[in-house]
């Protein structure tokens, strides 16, 4: 039927009996167009006889296995218990005389030995996958084992982060501080310690240092505050000693990459071009330092990347906020440890978290609060929603504007709590790491797992878990900078 209507329409060409309207159509008939837009039956014409083409593999635009540089690192031990410990061995003896007079005995000593621990957490994420999806044919294979594998990836993200920042930021409520107390930290949370809560706790802890050098030497603190300056060399080296004189042996740098840029382009004045010479590459590999130390590999982390912004939505399941209430008022600073606010005007949001997740923020009265300069600030908190964990507090730079206020820390549900400028908005950590086994290890009570749900409906549903904490016995072996700069 089809070939007759074409060789009539070809007949009337010929005789010239053929309207312009049959040219067009018999020209749309023939033209293959793009298609892509709209639902497959909006086709028409030839588009309707083409065959789509679409490649077999799945392009993914975010990270990847090469992109964790945490996990792939670390000693991995086995857990046997919900609650971990071990002993810390902390000093050989006494500073007594080592001497004995003829005929006499020795002094008697004892080595000093402490109990420590960590509490194994519990990770996961949940996928579900309708039957009907596994019987159709996708561009991905086993959808099932597809769905695993983005579970696998979800759940390494969220691992990798909480390695170096599980537990971090907590503020003290009353002086603003962020010491990694014990004491700051939510009663009932379910999260890990970190390596920045560890390091920066064992940092001031009697219980976490040698007694073999008592009195010899200064005692200095492991954790650098750059207050947003760029990492120089002789910031690295001066870490780097510390470390040394801690008896920690540090080989890897992990760091913002940003902040990397930063340190490297402070040697691009050092190139020189040699005259006549063709195909010469410009800028510097600056991929590892030389300290007294020993070689120290630079590794660059994207996971180190700083929180920014407030969230605008909350995580569905997160704290309602309701009637919640903050009001911002300059304060005296109570904290003996840090310098206070520079002078200027803040903004202030604070959201509310709970097991699920983060809520959308609330944005503090008192919006553009001036405060002196060394003044802190106090936020006076009223209808808390139920359920919360803890606070996150965003503010801005002195003199910033509404919707510029990025993370400066945490809070343990309180009704008031103070901001002394311990945390600048928007600037991160690096840490300097001895990586051995003996100074840190994640210890699993279960490695990564795929758990299938009892079938209760036409899908399958499954959770990829890990259950494991982390590890630092040797805090002081390692170093870490504060408010890094980019």
């Amino acid at each position: 039927m089809r070939n007759e209507t074409v060789n009539q329409i070809n007949q009337g060409l010929e005789q010239g009996i053929v309207s312009p309207e049959e040219v067009q159509a018999l020209n749309k008939a023939i033209t293959a167009g793009y298609g892509g837009a709209g639902k497959p039956t909006d086709l028409t014409y030839g588009g309707v006889l083409q065959a789509e083409s679409l490649e077999s593999t799945l392009k993914s635009i975010t990270f990847d296995m090469k992109n964790l540089k945490m996990w792939p690192s670390i000693s991995v031990d086995k857990a046997y218990n919900l609650f971990e410990q071990y002993n810390r061995l902390i000093g050989y003896g006494s500073d007594s005389s080592p001497y004995i007079g003829e005929g006499g005995a020795p002094q008697e000593e004892d080595s000093t030995y402490i109990r420590d621990g960590q509490r194994i957490v519990f990770f996961g994420t949940r996928r579900k996958v309708s039957h009907q999806m596994t019987l159709v044919r996708t561009t991905v294979g086993d959808i099932v084992a597809q769905q695993a594998k983005e579970g696998t990836m979800h759940l390494l993200k969220n691992v990798e982060r909480e390695m170096y920042w599980g537990h971090a930021h907590f503020t003290n409520v009353a002086t603003g501080d962020q010491s990694g107390g014990l004491s700051d930290l939510p009663a009932n949370s379910i999260a890990m310690n970190g390596l920045l809560q560890q390091l920066i706790k064992g940092d001031d802890d009697a219980q976490q240092k040698s007694r073999d050098f008592e009195g010899y030497g200064e005692v200095r603190s492991i954790a650098s505050d750059l207050k947003g300056a760029v990492l120089a060399q002789d910031d690295l080296e001066d870490l780097t000693v510390i470390a040394l004189e801690n008896f920690g042996a540090p080989t890897d740098l992990h760091i913002e990459p940003l902040a990397l840029s930063s340190f490297v382009k402070q040697f691009y004045p050092q190139f020189r071009s040699a005259p006549g010479l063709q195909g010469q590459s410009v800028g510097y590999d600056v991929n590892k330092m030389v300290t007294s130390a020993g070689n120290i590999e630079f590794k660059p982390n994207l996971f180190l990347r700083p929180r920014g912004q407030a969230r605008n939505t909350g995580i569905q399941g997160s704290p309602v906020v309701g009637a919640a209430a903050a009001v911002a008022t300059a304060v005296a600073n109570p904290s003996a440890s840090t310098d206070g606010l520079a002078a200027g005007s803040y903004q202030v949001k604070v959201s509310y978290v709970n097991d699920t997740g983060e809520s959308s923020p609330i944005q503090a009265s008192g919006a553009g609060l001036t405060v002196t300069a060394g003044q802190a600030m106090s936020l006076a908190l009223a209808n808390t929603p139920a359920g919360t964990k803890h606070i996150k507090v965003y503010r801005s730079a002195a003199g910033g504007a509404v919707g510029t206020e990025k993370f400066i820390g945490n809070y343990k549900v309180s009704a008031t709590i103070v901001d002394s400028g311990a945390k600048a908005p928007g600037l991160g950590e690096a840490f300097l790491l001895d990586m051995s086994s003996e100074v840190m290890r994640f210890k699993q009570l279960s490695p990564l797992s795929k758990i299938n749900f009892a079938i209760v409906s036409t899908a399958l549903e499954f959770a990829v878990v890990l259950y494991g904490a982390l590890f630092v016995y040797a805090p002081r072996f390692n170093c870490l900078f504060k408010n890094l700069g980019k």
